[in-house]
Order: C-alpha cells, then sequence, then structure tokens
C-alpha cells in the first residue's frame, strides 16, 4: 500500500521553514540587543569595595543571628569555626541523646540544645538589628 500524504494545501512545514525563520528573527533582535548595549554602555554607578560592608546593609531576617555572631568576634577565621561550631552542634544534638522516645519533653539535652540555640538566635537577632 502506497504511503499517503496528510499536507493540507496552503502550509508551511514547521521543520526547516518555521524553525529557521523564527530562529533568524531572535537571532536579528539578539545582534540589535548587543550592539545597542556595546554602542550605549549602562553606567552602574560607583565601584563598590569588597572589602568593606556598608552600615545600612542586612542580611535577611533568617541571617541576622549569624550576622551579629560575626560583628561580635573579632577574627574572621574565628567566626567562621564557631559559625560553623553552631550548625554542627545542631546537626549532631538529635543523636547526642540515646532514648528511644520521640516526644521532646522526654529527650531533654536536644530539647534543651535546640531551645537554647532559639533563644541565643533571637537575642543575637534583636541585637543585630539595634533595637
Amino acid at each position: 500500500m502506497a504511503k499517503q500524504s496528510h499536507k493540507k494545501s496552503g502550509t508551511i512545514p514547521f521543520w526547516p521553514n518555521h524553525a529557521l525563520t523564527e530562529a533568524s528573527v531572535a537571532l536579528f533582535f539578539l545582534g540589535g540587543l548587543f550592539l545597542l548595549s556595546g554602542i550605549l554602555p549602562r553606567e552602574l554607578g560607583e565601584t563598590a569595595n569588597k572589602l568593606a560592608t556598608p552600615e545600612h546593609i542586612l542580611p535577611d531576617w533568617y541571617f541576622l543571628w549569624m550576622f551579629q555572631l560575626l560583628k561580635i568576634i573579632p577574627s574572621k577565621i574565628l567566626g567562621l569555626l564557631v559559625s560553623a561550631g553552631v550548625f554542627a552542634v545542631i546537626f549532631v544534638a538529635p543523636w547526642l541523646d540515646k532514648s528511644h522516645l520521640r516526644r521532646p519533653g522526654q529527650r531533654p539535652v536536644a530539647s534543651l540544645l535546640m531551645l537554647g540555640f532559639l533563644i541565643a538566635a533571637a537575642i543575637l537577632s534583636v541585637f543585630s538589628l539595634g533595637l
């Protein structure tokens, strides 16, 4: 049996005719954009100092405690080590208490560590905002 073609009259095939037309239009506009950005460069302002953070810039609310912790500790390396230690203690806290019970009230070591971290993080966040 011979293969029958179901082409409609008055249509063009997507590949390669329509796809190449769309690609050429996209490349034309992309070339225009590159040309304009080369001829009319946009100035971004003064160059930022990578070593000095301006005083008015604060991190997001969930990083405020770590920001204040890094401001309190004078050495940058020591500050990073203390931050890594805090995360290590939080990660290890569930395994420090060998209780088979699941309720937080019945796991005092892990519960007190987490509660202590939350209170310390809240206090450091408030001091970071200057309240």
